[in-house]
């Protein structure tokens, strides 16, 4: 096995019951399949047998998942009953197995969630509850039609699709089949007073986290007045900066014998009296170049407010800082407050529609030359078709966003080809992917850069990379979107034939950044029905017609940080 066949392990949170539930099944079908060389039809089937009947795996089966395995049970006689099920189970299996080769990454918890959930929407069940036309295309011969063959197949497809196309950086939520809407939920942490270094309502997350606020010191660094020496200010509610409070600010009571002078950093006097109420006596001394400086004062712990004298005076060059604690046993409305609040952003599924038609000697023909069905393959076509237009839609809005974060790397090449390989030179890449993956992390308060979309010039110069920068995928090369590998060990590596600037002098790099938490990914993805067929009848120039419609929604994320997880790097003078 070659280091690039090991699937990389990515964590992500996901705050929802249900996609823990198929998470937690999908991992157990996954430990099961681990135990034996093989996981074929049979070794499906016991797992299936075993969830089934809650047997010694202990694993909850979703109540959707269940509903699509029931009805998956059917057949002429028990084996072909079983045979069926098992179907479900391999389909997720082999759709896990698809995800993980094609980005070199576990599946996260909301595409096996949403892979479920669209394996649910091609049941009968639902079919019957929302009111769902569809086409039942079975496994029927001349001689005999099985009304219900065709279930195991269509949520066989439905799984399959939805783990083979899913974009490894977009969160997909399962829409509700009848209102259409998915509630993304996004979980943030902000301040309950104007307190610290917070205003009521700030947030705490991200870069803005580790702010002053829980702590209970307060510090006010200045300089001396100029020619006195003296050091006068006052310490209040509030932070202006983690080294100054704001002077206008309500005044705190401090605690007793508790403050501190620094004279460039270093303690030069405290506070002497522990008790008693209004001002304080503050003594001490340090030496700066040979000359010993006395200090002295009070500090009012009712009110914050300091007077120093130093003597001789302290040069006015040379940084002080006052600190002391809040006492909130005396002051109790001063404790501070952190609030964990949950927004969600209604996002709606739209619907999307097209139609399929035969003749009756096209299909005789195909049928016969080919041994294919020709709708059936129209499907494949139309299913094909689907995904790419979703992603290439993913990545002209990540193109957009992108602007929001550039970064120019100058390749250089008419100078440095004299003294360097072109592999060598693009070493320094590095440096302006990390400026643009802190600056992500920075914007979304979250994470980097994960993902790279090239074209062809700079993939072919990827390709020659040395090994301890560079490992491939080992994913043939194809004209669609696919993973090359992964860069520095850092980021995975995707060609797009269109979408960004690609000439062989100059090209860019679009860069996408998968949350640590699925909610917070730029995109949200997800369909409220699968794709589904609909007998359209023949009309009188005897063509046999199948519509095909579904509800999917292809959004950007509404909350503003999530959506800032993008960025493009512009690589000039590559000739």
């Amino acid at each position: 096995m070659t280091k690039e066949a090991v699937v990389q392990q990515v964590e992500q949170d996901c705050y929802s019951q249900s996609a823990e539930k198929a998470t937690e099944f999908v991992n157990s079908l996954l430990e099961n399949s681990a135990k034996g060389s093989t996981f074929d039809s049979a070794s499906a089937n016991d797992f299936a047998g075993s969830v089934v009947n809650q047997g010694d795996t202990g694993v909850e089966v979703p109540e959707s998942m269940q509903i699509v395995l029931d009805e998956a049970y059917c057949g002429a006689s028990e084996d072909e009953k079983k045979r069926n099920r098992a179907k479900i189970i391999k389909a997720i299996f082999d759709g896990v197995g698809t995800y993980q080769r094609q980005h070199g990454v576990s599946i996260p918890p909301d595409i096996s969630n949403y892979a479920i959930h669209m394996g649910f929407a091609a049941t009968d069940f639902a079919a019957n509850k929302y009111k769902l036309d569809r086409v039942k295309l079975d496994s029927a011969s001349s001689a005999h039609h099985d009304q219900l063959s065709l279930q195991p197949n269509r949520a066989v497809v439905a799984i399959l699709s939805a783990f083979g196309d899913a974009i490894p950086f977009a969160h997909y939520l399962p829409a509700d089949i009848g209102s259409n809407e998915a509630k993304l939920a996004i979980l943030s942490h902000e301040a309950g007073h104007t307190y610290g270094q917070y205003a009521q309502g700030d947030s705490m997350d991200g870069v803005n986290s580790g702010k002053p606020y829980l702590t209970s010191s307060r510090i006010h660094a200045l300089f001396p007045t100029v020619s006195t020496g003296d050091i006068d200010g006052k310490l209040t509610k509030l932070q202006a900066t983690p080294s100054t409070c704001d002077q206008a600010a309500d005044a705190v009571k401090l605690l007793r014998g508790r403050a501190v002078l620094y004279v460039k950093g270093m303690v030069a006097a405290r506070e002497v009296d522990s008790e008693g109420s209004g001002n304080s006596v503050v003594s001490g001394s340090i030496t700066i170049s040979g000359t010993t400086y006395t200090i002295g004062g009070n500090i009012n712990t009712d009110t914050g407010v300091f007077a120093l004298t130093t003597t001789p005076a302290l040069p006015e060059t040379v940084p002080v800082a006052v600190e002391s604690f809040v006492d909130y046993e005396r002051g109790p409305e001063n404790i501070p407050s952190m609030l964990s609040a949950v927004r969600t952003r209604p996002l709606f599924a739209k619907p999307w529609r097209g139609f399929t038609q035969v003749t009756p000697d096209a299909r005789t023909q195909i049928s016969q030359e080919l041994g294919l069905d020709a709708h059936g393959e129209a499907m494949v076509a139309i299913q094909r078709q689907l995904s790419g237009e979703r992603h290439y839609e993913v990545l002209e809005k990540a193109l957009r966003l992108g602007a929001n974060n550039q970064v120019t790397f100058d390749f250089d090449w008419t100078n440095r080809k004299t003294y360097m390989h072109r592999s060598d030179a693009w070493r320094d890449l590095a440096s302006a992917l990390g400026v643009a993956s802190q600056q992500m992390a920075i914007d979304t308060f979250d994470h980097g850069i994960s993902h790279l979309y090239i074209g062809k010039y700079i993939m072919s110069d990827f390709l020659s990379l040395p090994s301890d920068i560079w490992q491939p995928s080992g994913v043939m090369l194809r004209p669609g979107i696919f993973r090359v590998g992964r860069l520095f060990g850092l980021y995975d590596v995707y060609y797009t034939p269109r979408t960004i600037q690609d000439t062989a002098g100059a090209a860019q790099i679009l860069c996408v950044g998968r949350a640590s938490s699925v909610a917070l990914n730029p995109f949200v993805l997800g369909d409220s029905v699968p794709v589904t067929m609909i007998p359209l009848g023949v009309s009188t120039d005897l063509k046999a017609g199948v519509g095909v419609y579904g509800r999917s929604l292809t959004d950007v994320n509404p909350h503003i940080s999530a959506s800032l997880g993008c960025a493009i790097i512009n690589v000039t003078n590559m000739q």
